[in-house]
């Protein structure tokens, strides 16, 4: 699946834009496997190509892109896939070739453009020692930016990509079984979609019993714990369609009703995502979603993930993240307005209420896009207490 010869022509407008704003005369950008082969996103918008190794994107000012594949024996799919004009192999020593084609080129201020601009992923140093010659200027931050707001073509993909991480859910709701252990749910959940085409991105879920918790959020790593009747299990699950990524959070309660205790933990989750979502609209900042969600604080709860993040091709920089619950204890000074939402933004909203204690909490939430009437949630999951029968 890949898209439209117009949209590829917005972004690349989009790119030499920032180009022509900084006075570059060329772009070198990076990806590597990562997650899933998500951290390649940043070449990946401009290929339509995700490396399973690494890769770089050579993209001049004026003329055709380049891009070196990380492995040989992957070109020749890489042809197959990319919409480059120019396809070869980047060799054992990458950022030689890259400095070549640049010198080729005749660059002399070079953009570099790594995997993430918070986190300070860029390209690796070995890498980088070959471009020394040249003036290269971090833009890796302004080129993420490129990327926030989604086409028509690219919140249809997300559509689609939510679809499949809703398939997850339900086959988890239909074979949490007592006896299945999290390694098999895991096996169970990823082939729900991968049967229909999507790719693995996300499959976390921690299972506990609702009368003796020991987490307030899903687990990275399943184990070989058996499910017993009366069990919670809490998720966030992202089926990726062909590069793009649906997120979605739903507790399931193996084979019993929520109790008192689980069902006013959901409430207060749900009641946080319904005022994020109708506040989140065209205009709005991160200042109003910290103070949409402060019923969770209103019930001495905090949170441990994400308040919301953005999202779409990979998880970009968080928006608003735990530090939040500092504005919501008494007599705290109200939160500064942050950033503004554009609309068409993919925003996950994910309010994660929990105990002092840590020990138990819910994760509630879904990929939304940002409209000029509050966020529309992409998922056909029901904001309900799922129980596996």
């Amino acid at each position: 699946m890949t898209f439209s010869p117009a949209e590829m022509v917005r972004r690349y407008e989009l790119a030499r834009g920032l180009m022509d704003e900084r006075g570059l005369d060329a772009l070198v950008l990076f990806g590597n496997s990562g997650v899933n082969r998500h951290n390649n996103v940043n070449p990946f918008w401009l290929s339509q190509y995700l490396d399973m190794h690494h890769c770089y994107l050579v993209v001049p000012r004026q003329g055709d892109a380049t891009l070196y594949v990380g492995l040989a024996n992957h070109v020749p799919n890489a042809r197959e896939i990319s919409d480059v004009p120019n396809v070869e192999w980047g060799g054992y020593d990458p950022g030689a070739t890259v400095a070549a084609r640049l010198r080729g080129l005749g660059a002399h201020i070079v953009g570099l453009v790594g995997v993430n601009a918070t986190w300070g992923i860029g390209m690796p140093y070995a890498h980088y020692q070959h471009l020394s010659e040249f003036d290269t200027v971090d833009v890796t931050r302004e080129f993420g930016a490129l990327r926030l707001v989604k086409s028509e073509e690219e919140i249809d993909r997300l559509r689609g990509a939510a679809e499949l991480s809703d398939l997850a859910i339900l086959a988890l709701q239909r074979e949490a079984k007592p006896g299945r252990t999290e390694v098999e749910l895991v096996a169970i959940v990823e082939d729900a979609y991968r049967r229909r085409g999507g790719q693995v991105r996300i499959t976390f879920l921690r299972s506990m019993p609702m009368d003796a918790p020991n987490g307030c959020l899903p687990a990275q790593n399943p184990t070989t714990r058996a499910l017993e009747r009366g069990d919670v299990i809490l998720t966030e699950f992202s089926a990726s369609l062909d590069g793009y990524s649906g997120q979605v959070h739903r507790p399931v309660f193996v084979r019993a009703d929520p109790t008192t205790e689980w069902q006013e933990l959901f409430d207060v989750a749900k009641d946080a995502y319904d005022r994020v979502a109708a506040g989140m609209h065209a205009g709005s900042t991160e200042g109003d979603a910290i103070r949409n969600a402060s019923v969770i604080g209103e019930h001495g709860l905090a949170i441990y993930d994400d308040l919301i993040h953005a999202y779409g091709t990979d998880y970009t920089p968080p928006l608003v993240d735990r530090s939040c619950v500092a504005y919501w204890t008494k007599g705290a000074p109200a939160p500064p307005p942050g950033r503004t939402i554009e609309r068409d933004t993919a925003i996950v909203i994910q309010p994660n209420p929990i105990t002092p204690d840590e020990r138990m909490g819910i994760q509630l939430g879904a990929l939304t896009v940002v409209r000029d009437d509050g966020a529309e949630c992409l998922h056909g999951i029901p904001f309900e207490p799922l129980v596996a029968a």
